[in-house]
């Protein structure tokens, strides 16, 4: 891959966007709440960022801000196995780059208060390995498939609101499922805050779980709703099945 000047302003849309979501999404949960309302702030805080994030860079790099959607869209044939690769760096780079920023910029007492660590979500103790993996792969699985929704071209003509769509998606799953596994859906979301603080909290059944999804949701998708055996016509400004 040459790192030309499209390939470099994707990188970096890559890398500010998934920045800004740790910052962002994390300095909205980083004081207090009731514990009852705790997750319903945390939900709404993350997939408001995650509407930020898309609106912004969705048309520099896609935005995916996720390793998860950077495979998925590997997978479906809409980016190269190297840009994938570029991708999930910038991610990662870009993910730790935010939270060092924001851990620099929060008051020791509020970094202190949250425990075990701001943005660290050790799942429910009642649930198994087994349980927390198949939580974090069905939440993760709708957000996959939501994206699998927005990249197909049945749905070309109606992008217009889809940093509002992708941001309502990721707060329904949040509310589902964040007092179960912190319902991150995103390997930068669950890994930085743990390796930044070296906290041993369990993370393999959360990051499995995010993983298969990545890679089964779009082969799911390729197999049961594109249909390559039909051209494709546009009837009315849609596209249509012939």
């Amino acid at each position: 891959m040459i790192l030309d000047g499209s390939s470099f302003s994707r990188a970096v849309g890559e890398f500010t966007g998934t920045a800004l979501l740790m910052m962002v999404g994390c300095m909205g949960v980083a004081m207090s709440f009731p514990e009852e309302a705790g997750f319903l702030v945390g939900s709404f805080q993350y997939g408001l960022t995650v509407c930020i994030v898309v609106h912004v860079f969705g048309c520099i790099s896609g935005a995916h801000a996720n390793p998860c959607v950077s495979i998925s869209c590997c997978i479906l044939g809409h980016i190269a196995k190297d840009m994938m690769l570029l991708y999930v760096a910038c991610q990662l780079a870009g993910g730790l780059a935010g939270y060092y920023f924001l851990m620099a910029m929060l008051p020791a007492a509020v970094i202190e208060h949250n425990y075990p660590a701001l943005c660290v979500h050790d799942p429910m103790a009642e649930l198994s390995n087994f349980q927390i993996l198949a939580i974090e792969f069905i939440l993760t699985s709708v957000f996959v498939l939501g994206w699998c929704a927005l990249w197909d071209v049945q749905n070309s003509n109606c992008l217009d609101s889809a940093s509002i769509k992708m941001g309502l998606l990721v707060t329904a799953c949040g509310i589902a499922g964040n007092n179960l596994t912190g319902a991150s859906m995103n390997p930068v979301k669950t890994l930085i805050p743990l390796l930044f603080h070296d906290y041993h909290g369990t993370f393999y059944p959360q990051l499995a779980g995010q993983t298969l999804a990545a890679v089964l949701v779009p082969c799911i998708w390729c197999t049961a709703f594109i249909y390559s055996d039909k051209p494709m016509e546009t009837v009315h400004g849609r596209p249509k099945r012939t």
